[in-house]
C-alpha cells in the first residue's frame, strides 16, 4: 500500500511539472476584458476553457495596465498577451502573432445637435478628441504619446470607456473614440441617452484580435493557432462570444 501510495504522488507530481504556468497579461478592455466583483469575464472564461482544452499549459492572467504593459513585458511578468494586435505598440518588441480569433472595431461619437451629421466627422484635427490614455487610435495613427495627442488634438484622455462617454456628455470635448461593442452595451443599460449622441458611420479602426506571444517561448503562435481551431470546431468559442453578445466578426448581437 506505501509503494503504491508513493507512486502515486510522483506521477502526481511528474504531472504537475508536465504543466507549464503561461502568464497572460491583461489590460481593461470592455467588453473583453473587464473586472468584475465575482472574477468573470470573457478573457477569465477564455483562459479557462484553454486550461481544459489541453494539459501541456495552464494559463494565469496577471493584470497589467495601458501605460504599464511593455515594462511589465520587458520585466518578464508576462509572455502573451490576449485581445491585442501587433499595431498597438509592439514595434520592436521580440514578439510574433498568432491568427486573428476575433475582430472588432472603435467608432467615433459626437453630441447630437440640429443640423450635424456624419460629416461631423470628416475633419477630426480641428476637433477635441476623447479616448482612453495609453490606447493606440487610427485618426492618430497609432501614436499614443500623451503629448502627442495633446498637441494635435487637444485630446482629453480618460480612465476607461464610460469615461470616455461622460467626458463627451460634460462637453468637455467635441468627439469621443469608444469600442463599438462597448458602446452597443453602454446603451442597452442607458437606452434614454441614444437619441443624445451621434454615432459615425465611419470607424477609427476595425481591429483584429490575435494573441501576442514573446519569441521563444511556448506555446508558440503556431500552438495557439491549433488550441484556438480545436476550440472553434468545438463551438465554444462563438458560445462564449455569445455570451458576452459578441458575434464572431466583433459586432454586438441584437438584444
Amino acid at each position: 500500500m506505501k509503494q503504491l501510495i508513493a507512486l502515486a504522488l510522483m506521477l502526481t507530481a511528474l504531472a504537475a511539472q508536465a504543466t507549464e504556468t503561461v502568464r497572460v497579461g491583461v489590460v481593461v478592455f470592455p467588453p473583453y476584458i473587464v473586472p468584475t466583483a465575482d472574477g468573470q469575464s470573457m478573457h477569465v472564461e477564455l483562459l479557462d476553457v484553454m486550461n481544459e482544452f489541453q494539459s501541456d499549459y495552464h494559463f494565469v492572467p496577471v493584470v497589467s495596465g495601458p501605460i504599464r504593459r511593455f515594462k511589465d513585458f520587458e520585466a518578464g511578468r508576462y509572455d502573451l498577451s490576449f485581445f491585442d494586435n501587433l499595431l498597438w505598440g509592439w514595434e520592436g518588441q521580440p514578439v510574433s502573432a498568432s491568427e486573428v480569433f476575433l475582430s472588432g472595431a472603435e467608432v467615433y461619437v459626437a453630441l447630437a445637435k440640429y443640423g450635424r451629421d456624419e460629416h461631423y466627422f470628416d475633419d477630426l484635427n480641428a476637433k477635441r478628441m476623447i479616448g482612453m490614455r495609453g490606447y493606440h487610435y487610427g485618426f492618430a495613427n497609432y501614436n499614443a504619446d500623451p503629448a502627442y495627442l495633446e498637441d494635435n488634438f487637444r485630446m482629453v484622455l480618460t480612465g476607461d470607456n464610460e469615461a470616455t462617454i461622460k467626458v463627451l456628455l460634460a462637453h468637455r470635448g467635441d468627439v469621443a473614440v469608444v469600442t463599438e461593442a462597448y458602446l452597443s452595451t453602454y446603451l442597452l443599460d442607458h437606452p434614454a441617452l441614444r437619441a443624445s449622441l451621434l454615432i459615425s458611420k465611419r470607424k477609427d479602426q476595425v481591429y483584429s484580435h490575435s494573441v501576442i506571444v514573446r519569441n521563444g517561448v511556448h506555446p508558440t503562435p503556431d500552438e495557439i493557432n491549433k488550441l484556438f481551431a480545436r476550440m472553434r470546431k468545438a463551438g465554444v468559442l462563438r458560445a462564449l462570444w455569445h455570451k458576452y453578445g459578441v458575434a464572431e466578426d466583433g459586432s454586438m448581437l441584437p438584444p
